[in-house]
């Protein structure tokens, strides 16, 4: 239940170009100096790590901090915002949607302003920067106070880990190899978003860009294997290529209307569901994406890509040259076949040959391919020759 009258004064330093002072929609802009400022201990919100209660039982873990302000703002001129609250995080809370929306405000109308005095079409935006130095709680006679506001942290995540020292199948060390030593910029793009995604919450990303990043690690995949112009149309071809499974296709698409269709992820919403909630903080957001952090679609779309990618090599056509050895012998690199770039690329290739006839060819790249990678030529699914002549695309069994 509000009281009729302010229990909470919030004070927020403001910078921009041209500061009003006055009375603005429920704010107060005034002047105050550095030594005011000083006397009252003004200091950028921050959290702390509480301390562990038990810590006999947690020895290791990790924990976040539920915010952190970014930004040091050193000026002259305050908004103060007073507010009738329950407790002191959600005064703060509904405070800093009061003055976030003063500072929206007062950027728009900075331009309105500039383009009236230079009769100009357009001006830049130049925002109002603000940042909440202090927070009082106000007795019935106004009477300033410290408000007692503590921002902890509070979960923990992988308590006492790790549970074991190797990998639970013999040969995913191999793997592990495998993967990192594959160089593919499709594949450390998706990867590199998916891990962003998952550590999101943790470094404080907003919900928007976890949203964004753990679809972005899904889409750049998808729109990598297709040059359909729709999405829908990209995953039905990637879906065939790298074997993704109905569940698997569903829950793509399932994700695709969440990011595109609702609430503030990729395309704005008519309104703001959580400006609906309580006063509270950290002020909630209105993204709704039910995926990311511990989803395993994502995960298993980047191992079936890298799968997939594994399997196929791209092979360069060029004539053979003859060279000289160290022994001083003639050596010819017809029908040979070598690496192209391979720190940066992995499974490219170049075949240097006479041969013009297709099936000939075909045979040759088999067999050197076989002997080259020792695989069995029965493994070898396609050699396709490109339009052109000058490039061959070789796919193997997906192990």
């Amino acid at each position: 239940m509000h009281r009729d009258e302010p229990n909470y004064r919030i004070c927020a330093l403001i910078i921009s170009e041209i500061i009003p002072e006055g009375n603005f929609f429920g704010c107060e802009i005034r002047k105050m100096t550095f030594a005011e400022q000083k006397k009252r201990k003004f200091s950028p919100i921050q959290s702390v790590f509480s301390e562990i209660r038990d810590t006999k039982y947690y020895k290791t873990y990790a924990t976040s901090l539920p915010y952190i302000d970014p930004i040091r703002i050193k000026s002259k001129y305050v908004v103060i915002c007073d507010i009738s609250e329950r407790e002191p995080r959600a005064a703060l809370g509904g405070a800093i949607r009061t003055i976030d929306r003063l500072c929206r405000f007062l950027s728009i109308v900075y331009v309105e302003d500039a383009k009236r005095k230079f009769n100009r079409e357009h001006f830049g935006l130049l925002p109002y920067l603000y940042q909440v130095n202090k927070i009082y709680s106000l007795n019935t006679s106004g009477d300033e106070a410290n408000a007692d506001l503590k921002l902890e942290s509070g979960h923990i995540y992988l308590p006492n880990r790790p549970e074991l020292k190797k990998w639970r199948d013999k040969n995913t060390q191999k793997f592990l190899e495998d993967i990192f030593n594959f160089h593919d910029v499709i594949l450390e793009c998706a990867t590199k978003y998916l891990y962003r995604s998952s550590i999101g919450h943790f470094i404080l990303d907003s919900p928007e860009k976890i949203a964004l990043d753990h679809f972005k690690s899904i889409e750049i995949i998808v729109n990598s294997l297709s040059k359909k112009k729709e999405f829908k149309q990209r995953l039905e071809e990637a879906t065939k290529k790298i074997n993704l499974t109905d569940e698997e296709k569903k829950e793509i698409l399932k994700m695709w209307d969440d990011r595109s269709s609702y609430s503030d992820v990729a395309h704005p919403s008519p309104y703001d569901q959580a400006e609906r909630y309580p006063n509270q903080f950290p002020i909630p957001s209105n993204v709704q994406y039910p995926k990311g952090g511990f989803d395993s679609i994502a995960a298993n779309v980047c191992l079936k890509y890298f799968a997939y990618k594994k399997s196929l090599f791209s092979i360069e056509l060029y004539d053979p040259f003859t060279y000289t050895d160290r022994s001083g012998d003639k050596q010819s690199t017809d029908n040979s076949l070598s690496e192209v770039n391979a720190q940066w690329e992995s499974n490219r290739l170049c075949f240097y040959t006479s041969e013009k006839n297709k099936t000939t060819l075909t045979q040759k790249i088999k067999k050197e391919f076989s002997k080259e990678y020792k695989i069995s030529e029965a493994d070898i699914l396609e050699v396709k020759i490109e339009p052109g002549g000058k490039k061959v695309v070789l796919q193997t069994k997906i192990s």
